[in-house]
């Protein structure tokens, strides 16, 4: 049993690993699978692998080097799969994007434990302490159950948090498929032992049953509609990010072409009948129809373009004020009589791909002008501490439901219905801010007003002095 559960388990750490190579979520998690597996590969080696050796070589190697192999291998499986854990619970929280500096020390500090550990229970004596010692038992457990605990409440608030439906159903998925298997060797290997259980010691090797079932699970998930960045029909996407939803653009775009294409279609079966008639006059609004169309599709295909696609950055240091300067479409604040008070200091740098970031603007503040119906006032200001730089787009428009807050950055929801408006501003700006290490969100009340927050990194940001 345990080749085949060594073999089960591998194949688990390797799609997370594979599913998607650039996702930081997805490589800890394959760490720490491929790190917990060697707790498996331990037992093949000593009760399959070692016999086999002893049939082909006889002696020529002393059983003490096996032994030492084994104890090695065991100290791996007991000292090292929780650091890897928490790292990953971390990356899921999304701390590396909330406050990186604390993440990177986080990254060195978590392994000291371990480290800590094998001066007390070394490598080559782990399998002795482990035979009969409970301090070691009541150490390790209370190590590693502590520690599973933190994950799990990482993995939970994670979830809690997150504003995209499309990655809060991919991240419960992930959970789905870890936590089972680890309590399941939480119990049957640390408690089990730690309280002598001992009609119990075997119990964890139908951990294989669970793993399986999870990853078939995986397989079929991957088929259906894609699994943490893997479809299974070899069409690769970013699972950390709203912006590769193939589907729902193959239906937008239907939706799109089919509308533009009918009144097109009607237009010319207007101008060929009035054309047959003699009648040229009436005919100006059908090719007014026909350019609106036109138009409409070339700014979809653009903006789709421009949109949705994989954003790079080339980054420079840019004051605040002038990247706003450039955003404000003056001409649309005008023509509703909007006041727009913009109370950013000349002194605010910000280490940014100007040409995004200004785009990004410019989006929110279009979108602010467009929920106000008349007149109004949109605001913006700014907050800076420690840990964050962080601007703020108010405006007392429409405001928004709790319902349109979840779906705001999600691409091509809109509430706006005009062959203007297609749903891709907001989901690009989350995009953009994502990839400066920033967040977006969104706040407000139905009965009107709204408030934009990007949030940055504060090693991003310089504020000159005067």
């Amino acid at each position: 049993m345990e080749s085949i559960f060594s073999v089960i388990i591998i194949l688990y750490a390797l799609l997370f690993y594979l599913s998607n190579r650039s996702s930081l979520i997805n490589r800890w998690c394959a760490v720490y699978v491929g790190i917990a597996s060697i707790g498996v590969l331990k037992e093949a080696f000593l009760y399959q692998a070692v016999p086999l050796m002893k049939s082909l070589w006889g002696n020529a190697i002393q059983e003490e080097v096996y032994l030492g192999i084994y104890s090695i291998l065991t100290w791996i499986a007991y000292s090292f799969p929780a650091s890897g854990a928490i790292l990953m619970g971390l990356y899921f929280y999304g701390l590396n994007n909330k406050n990186p500096k604390l993440m990177s020390i986080l990254t060195k500090v978590i392994w000291i434990p371990p480290v800590i550990l094998s001066f007390i229970y070394t490598p080559l004596q782990f399998t002795t302490h482990q035979a009969g010692d409970q301090t070691f038992w009541l150490i390790y457990s209370i190590y590693n159950i502590g520690l599973s605990i933190v994950l799990m409440a990482l993995m939970f608030i994670g979830i809690r948090i997150e504003s995209s439906e499309t990655v809060r159903r991919q991240k419960i998925i992930l959970c789905a498929g870890i936590l089972p298997p680890m309590l399941y060797v939480l119990i049957t290997v640390y408690v089990v032992h730690l309280f002598g259980m001992t009609d119990l010691f075997k119990a964890w090797q139908w951990n294989v049953v669970i793993v399986a079932v999870c990853l078939f699970f995986f397989i079929v998930t991957a088929f259906r509609s894609g699994f943490l960045g893997l479809k299974l029909s070899a069409e690769v996407y970013k699972w950390d990010s709203d912006m590769s939803i193939a589907g729902k653009s193959a239906d937008y775009t239907s939706h799109m072409l089919k509308n533009q294409t009918s009144k097109m279609e009607l237009c010319l079966e207007n101008l060929a009948t009035g054309l047959a008639s003699g009648d040229g006059e009436e005919l100006l609004e059908e090719v007014a129809i026909l350019s609106r169309s036109i138009a409409t599709l070339k700014n979809y295909v653009e903006r789709m373009k421009r949109h949705s696609q994989e954003v790079r950055i080339q980054q420079e240091s840019c004051r605040v004020s002038d990247l706003l300067l450039d955003a404000i479409p003056t001409a649309l604040l005008e023509s509703k009589a909007i006041v727009l008070n913009n109370v950013i200091g000349e002194n605010v740098f910000i280490l940014c791909d100007k040409s995004h970031m200004t785009e990004v603007f410019s989006n929110i503040i279009t979108n602010a002008i467009e929920s106000i119906r008349e007149n109004g006032v949109i605001e913006i200001s700014d907050d800076y501490n420690k840990s964050t730089y962080s601007l703020m787009f108010k405006d007392d428009g429409e405001g928004m439901s709790e319902e349109t807050r979840k779906k705001l950055f999600s691409p091509y929801f809109t509430t706006k219905n005009t062959e203007r408006n297609f749903g891709l501003g907001l989901s690009y700006c989350k995009n953009v801010i994502g990839k400066h290490g920033g967040t977006i969100s969104g706040k407000g009340d139905s009965e009107g007003g709204a408030t934009i927050i990007i949030s940055f990194p504060s090693k991003r940001v310089a504020v000159s002095e005067g």
